[in-house]
């Protein structure tokens, strides 16, 4: 029953913990899908808004080479009058540090920060130069970041520079027309953007170099990454048009869940970082209430499981004192008649399985027994059954042999695998016993209690009932008291 008990509860335990781990686990799948929708979410507004920006400037582009292909008037226009038909629309717009045209030599025609008497420099060295140049399919070009000394804006400025090719009439190189973008631009959209704690938001271009990174860090705009691992680990990933992946930035050492979105005809990549630990704080917390509710119920569980093993025992106890109540009997503290027949029983059928073995019975009466009582009383006639009980109990050796009240002051011992002779010595053994005990009997000639003991060993030839070796030994008492009492006599098979 306990076994059971302990095998329920532990499959009731065993259960709680799976269900608990699977519920903990679809949470986290939960929470990380949550994860990965949202920071989509901001990286899908992030691409847009730069992929509506980068159309609006290409077409900024557009418009100035065309105009500067198409002079109004013919060439009739002063500078003033042709600066505001070049760049008007454009001069004074957020974050344009200048827009230029420069001729198929690399020399600057026009630009809106240029100075009347300014020295004009050469740019035919310069990638968003050459890329046209050597391409007429070029498209919109965007550059890595430069930091650049614009006339009108004081200190260096930080800037990426947008170029686009201008056509002669026979399609051959005719110059570009550029567009520096502040790259405060990206810093301003992306800082209006909520991310949580250790949050980051950047812009990267494929080949690893950073636009833009908030939190801001001057140090880290313009750096080629593409040599650290976590980039050359990510790169098989970026070759899609999106995706996500969990990674330790190398700068900060925080392992964040990152998505990424291209932006469109463009080099530029944008990166939304969720710090691991804001992801899962939630579900952390929930993970160790769990763990806490599984403690307690687990501490329950044994002092439950404790306190049932505790009834069981006292439960088991209880029965196996009844059931020794229901063999014994209640004056002596021997085997009661029944559980004497019993053991007789199941001896006398082990013998007739077994023939090498053989039992010996040796059937009891104390003397002069109801003149004691007449004498002494009951209350001390049962003292008297006792004392000779315990000297019976006292003197086997054996945990084979049982003895039990057969009735009355009659005793009867059950001695296994004993012959006559050892059958005898035991009786005498036990006579010798109660008569040391000089228990006082003023109504017996020996003044003394004693016993009579009648001794049968079965006889396979002639004991066909366990109840013939028991009337055998009744046999041999009935002539031990017949004898003087306080003998040992034993039963003869004529």
């Amino acid at each position: 029953m306990k076994k059971y008990l302990v095998v329920v509860l532990g499959i009731a335990m065993l259960m709680v913990i799976a269900m608990c781990a699977s519920t903990l686990y679809q949470s986290y799948r939960q929470t990380r899908l949550a994860a990965v929708d949202n920071a989509g979410n901001v990286t899908l507004i992030a691409q847009r808004a730069i992929s509506r920006n980068m159309e609006v400037l290409s077409l900024s582009l557009d418009t100035l080479a065309y105009r500067y292909q198409h002079p109004l008037g013919a060439g009739r226009l002063n500078d003033a009058q042709r600066y505001a038909y070049l760049f008007g629309s454009t001069a004074n717009v957020s974050h344009i540090s200048v827009m230029a045209i420069i001729d198929a030599h690399g020399r600057v025609q026009a630009s809106s920060r240029r100075r009347q008497g300014d020295a004009a420099p050469n740019y035919a060295d310069r990638a968003y130069f050459t890329v046209h140049r050597d391409s007429a399919n070029a498209g919109l070009y965007v550059s890595k970041p430069i930091l650049a000394n614009l006339p009108n804006l004081g200190n260096d400025v930080r800037v990426v520079v947008l170029s686009k090719r201008l056509f002669n009439d026979d399609g051959s190189f005719g110059g570009i027309v550029v567009m520096a973008l502040n790259l405060s631009y990206f810093r301003e959209l992306f800082e209006g953007l909520s991310l949580g704690a250790d949050g980051v938001i950047s812009l990267y271009s494929d080949d690893g170099v950073a636009y833009m990174r908030i939190p801001y860090s001057e140090q880290i705009i313009g750096r080629d990454l593409s040599g650290s691992s976590n980039f050359q680990r990510i790169q098989s990933a970026l070759r899609h048009e999106e995706g996500s992946f969990f990674a330790r930035a190398n700068s900060d050492g925080v392992e964040r869940l990152y998505t990424f979105r291209r932006i469109p005809d463009s080099p530029l990549i944008v990166f939304v970082g969720y710090a691991e630990q804001a992801i899962f704080k939630n579900w952390r917390k929930t993970l160790y209430a769990v763990i806490i509710s599984l403690f307690i119920f687990a501490l329950l569980l044994a002092y439950l499981l404790s306190h049932v093993r505790q009834e069981l025992r006292r439960r088991v106890a209880i029965e196996r004192r009844l059931e020794e109540l229901a063999q014994t009997d209640g004056l002596t503290g021997l085997l009661n008649r029944r559980a004497l027949d019993e053991a007789l029983q199941a001896t006398w059928e082990r013998c007739r399985r077994n023939f090498n073995s053989t039992f010996s019975v040796l059937f009891i009466d104390v003397d002069y027994f109801k003149p004691y009582n007449d004498t002494y009383g009951h209350k001390f006639g049962d003292g008297v059954l006792q004392e000779v009980a315990k000297t019976i109990s006292d003197n086997l050796p054996r945990q084979t042999d049982c003895a039990g009240r057969y009735g009355g002051e009659e005793f009867v011992v059950l001695l296994e695998l004993t012959d006559t002779e050892g059958a005898r010595l035991m009786a005498q053994r036990l006579c010798d016993a109660v008569y040391s005990r000089l228990i006082v009997h003023a109504s017996s000639p020996l003044r003394v209690v004693t016993i009579s003991v009648g001794v049968a060993t079965l006889q396979r030839a002639h004991h066909h009932r366990v109840e013939d070796v028991l009337n055998a030994a009744d046999a041999a008492l009935y002539r031990a008291k017949r004898d003087g009492r306080n003998a040992v006599r034993v039963s003869t098979v004529d």
